[in-house]
């Protein structure tokens, strides 16, 4: 028998409100956070670019869903069902790619921590025979030592659990979606077939 309730800590449209304005909140801080300090852990251009804009979009996504949630809207409830896969599924992709390259280039981290004050930040690139090589840095200043002081190794560890954390929101605000966009539909249904618009 399907539960009305099932899964949801807060009734459904209140819950989801909550979970998007939360989500909102944390994706802008990201993205900004992303923007000003992204340059010392991901040395591509132009990466940095791509995550925090990733990071501001899915802040928009939950806006739209807030406005969706709130205005009991189907026609932006049906959007978001249909799109927000496309954008699960970017954020899968984007957090294992930003995980891996953190591990990657663990070592040009904690170098550059024991550089201290003054060191740039390096730019790597890859020579034609695909070796990565080290340039100089486009940023200038040594990685903030707070990152230093935690470990780079803790560090990589608690973004990644971060990354994971966003991963399983994201899903659980799907399922929310999802579970509106039912409920709407049902509705819509139920009131066209008791004649609405019937004279």
């Amino acid at each position: 028998m399907w539960c009305d309730n099932c899964l949801l800590f807060f009734p459904l449209r209140t819950g989801a409100m909550v979970l998007a304005v939360l989500m909102a909140i944390y994706q802008f801080a990201g993205g900004i956070v992303l923007f000003n300090l992204g340059t010392y852990f991901f040395y591509h251009y132009p990466e940095v670019q791509i995550y925090g804009g990733y990071a501001m979009a899915q802040g928009a996504m939950c806006i739209i869903s807030l406005i969706a949630f709130s205005n009991k809207s189907y026609l932006f409830a049906t959007l978001l069902f249909r799109v927000y896969p496309i954008i699960l599924l970017a954020g899968a992709i984007r957090g294992g790619v930003m995980a891996w390259e953190l591990q990657y280039y663990q070592d040009v981290l904690k170098q550059e921590c024991t550089l201290g004050d003054g060191a740039p930040s390096p730019n790597i690139t890859t020579t034609d025979t695909g070796a990565p090589t080290t340039v100089s840095a486009q940023t200038t200043g040594s990685i903030p030592s707070t990152f230093c002081s935690v470990g780079i190794h803790n560090f990589i560890i608690l973004f990644t659990a971060a990354l994971i954390v966003d991963f399983i929101l994201m899903s659980y605000l799907y399922f929310m979606i999802w579970r509106f966009h039912v409920r709407l539909r049902k509705y819509v249904i139920n009131a066209f077939e008791g004649g609405l618009y019937t004279a």
